[in-house]
């Protein structure tokens, strides 16, 4: 009763008054996530595209280890339950954009070594090595923000920052394990003496 009475002290006898209602349809919801699809896929092609139009054998093989990466993405969202929302979507764009980050410092480093007269394995080795703490990070304070997120938001942006931790996981396994057991399946096992950066 005191905390009633506290609460209704020093009140105004405003009343409420209701101006203006919305709701949004279920197909407007399936319209907006249809668009955020295509858009991602969009986006997701012109990466691609960019990424073997650069660096040619080596962007097929960044484009191989993307692939793996968001194809875990959605392995990992499915198995949580988890539901494809608008921000879901997002999250798994911006995981395209820094896995490719990531492909591109480690492609540039190759190039670098490359330049300096280095064989193409030990360009190879050194890329990945020297590419690999801008790449940890590049994720870790990425993770940072994604577990800042998931600790204080709410409903949409807490599923945000899921997808954003779950995509730094992946592309810290796709893009420097994969990649690296790929191009060097293509060296020892297929006899590839250098692909071209």
């Amino acid at each position: 009763k005191m905390i009633s009475m506290a609460l209704r002290a020093g009140a105004l006898p405003a009343s409420l008054e209701q101006l203006e209602e919305r709701r949004v349809g279920p197909s407007l919801g399936s319209d907006s996530i249809g668009k955020a699809k295509k858009a991602a896929l969009i986006g997701s092609l012109l990466v691609i595209l960019f990424m073997f139009a650069r660096y040619r054998a080596m962007g097929v093989v960044t484009n191989l280890s993307l692939a793996i990466n968001i194809l875990s993405v959605f392995g990992l969202l499915t198995s949580l339950g988890a539901t494809l929302t608008l921000p879901g979507i997002a999250g798994i764009a911006l995981t395209v954009g820094f896995a490719v980050d990531a492909n591109v410092l480690i492609n540039e480093r190759i190039r670098e070594e490359l330049r300096k007269g280095s064989s193409f394995a030990l360009a190879l080795k050194e890329g990945y090595a020297r590419a690999m703490s801008a790449i940890l990070d590049a994720n870790a304070t990425t993770a940072a923000t994604a577990v800042v997120l998931l600790y204080f938001g709410t409903g949409h942006v807490r599923g945000f920052a899921v997808t954003l931790l779950i995509g730094i996981v992946t592309t810290l396994f796709a893009n420097v394990f994969v990649s690296k057991v790929i191009v060097d399946t293509m060296m020892v096992k297929f006899g590839f003496k250098k692909l071209s950066v």
